[in-house]
């Protein structure tokens, strides 16, 4: 688990330190007010892509460890399972960024793209939970690295060429690279099945009832956590303009680069703790300490950087009003990270319904204070209310656990205290 840990963290510093440098050369080829339409599209597909790959990617999490040789028959229901949602949410996706949002109303290309987005980053990311699931997180770093690689290529290509939608079409065309080369080495690896192991703790029967079970529970505890969180850059520039959509969507890509290491982290709990559930806890600690530490300093380090390069890579971006949205977002990733934990510990016992609720009041919280807060505020007035969404989040998570560890204490207590009295009546 720690070996495993570790890799998951050096692919997400790696993930971070390109996915910085992609934004900022978007920050320094493309116009405020072109990128922060750019970011609404890509905020869209990588949303509803992410909801999707999550929903999926929890359920192998959750059944591929306990499954033994059943395995790739679990691998292949997913896969086309994704194949079908990821299409018609794309569609659907796509025909509502063209009706709502005014500077691509009536665009069928950009309708295109986030269809073929969707699918792509939906594959991709269930390719990323994969690798995972199967015990293979050493791959994330090189494949990392090559996605990363690859956007920073194709953008200035795209910038100087077609010159249209060139951050979502780096994105989508990095995303479709990577599961092209590295789907057929999964297929090939799970259906051999070397080095996994062959004996399950769940019949084929039961591991099929219960994907389902997972994949609809999560994927709607995605889509009111996960997905609502990505889609916050569109809803800025939806509701704010386009400049302050460019602001906060440059700022909370970097930012996220620090909530991905904690998420990652819990992925790998949620995979340990379901084959190990007596260590969870003390596993759950650990890897939220070193989370911790990570993003803390990540924190510091984008406040003393972010404000500053972002003005010189375009004097349109001001520091002062940059700094604020870093300072609230970095706490809101700091904010998180206990509930992370958490989710990840329920998962792994398969008891979502806390999680599904709270994420589901914070949801609507979110989408409630967005419109007038970005009125008011702009970008800066959007971290606020994502700093609010996460807190609420951790702070929920906080009294469903304390209820529940003081409760099953006050039974060892009521229990120990029966015993104690029928040794005494026998005496």
């Amino acid at each position: 688990m720690q070996r495993e840990a570790i890799a998951v963290a050096i692919g997400s510093a790696i993930n971070a330190v390109l996915g910085v440098a992609f934004w900022a050369f978007s920050a320094r080829f493309v116009a405020p007010d072109e990128l922060g339409v750019m970011t609404a599209v890509l905020s869209v597909i990588t949303a509803v892509g992410s909801v999707i790959a999550a929903g999926v990617g929890d359920a192998y999490t959750a059944i591929l460890p306990a499954v033994g040789r059943d395995r790739p028959a679990v691998f292949r229901r997913g896969l086309r399972l994704t194949t079908v949602l990821s299409t018609v949410a794309g569609i659907v996706s796509g025909l509502v960024v063209i009706t709502s949002l005014s500077e691509v109303r009536g665009d069928y290309a950009v309708a295109a793209v986030v269809v073929v987005g969707i699918i792509a980053w939906s594959a991709y990311g269930l390719q990323s939970a994969t690798l995972i699931a199967i015990g293979r997180a050493n791959w994330t770093p090189p494949s990392n690295i090559a996605h990363g690689v690859a956007k920073i290529v194709v953008l200035p290509v795209l910038c100087a060429t077609i010159a249209w939608q060139s951050v979502p079409l780096a994105v989508v065309i990095a995303s479709a690279g990577m599961v092209v080369v590295l789907r057929p080495s999964i297929r090939r690896l799970i259906d051999t099945g070397d080095g996994l192991p062959t004996s399950g703790t769940i019949s084929a029967g039961q591991a099929m009832v219960e994907f389902h079970r997972v994949v609809s529970r999560t994927t709607a505890l995605s889509g009111l956590n996960l997905g609502v969180l990505a889609l916050t850059p569109f809803l800025v520039t939806l509701f704010a303009g386009p400049e302050d959509g460019a602001r906060f969507a440059l700022v909370f890509a970097i930012v996220s680069t620090l909530d991905f290491i904690g998420a990652s982290m819990a992925v790998s709990l949620a995979v340990h703790a379901s084959a190990e559930p007596a260590s969870a806890g003390a596993m759950a600690k650990r890897l939220m300490a070193r989370a911790g530490v990570v993003t803390v300093l990540g924190s510091v380090g984008a406040a003393a950087v972010v404000p500053t390069a972002l003005h010189v890579l375009n004097p349109a971006y001001d520091r002062g009003t940059t700094l604020a949205v870093v300072v609230v977002l970095c706490a809101g990733s700091i904010i998180r990270l206990p509930y992370l934990m958490w989710a990840a510990l329920r998962q792994s016992e398969r008891r979502l319904r806390a999680p599904l609720v709270l994420s589901g009041a914070t949801a609507i919280l979110l989408f409630a204070m967005m419109p007038a807060c970005c009125a008011a505020l702009g970008a800066v007035g959007a971290a606020w209310v994502v700093l609010a969404h996460q807190a609420v989040l951790t702070a929920g998570a906080g009294i469903v656990f304390g209820r529940r560890y003081f409760g099953e204490s006050a039974r060892g207590r009521e229990a120990l205290s029966r015993g104690s009295s029928r040794k005494k009546e026998k005496r």
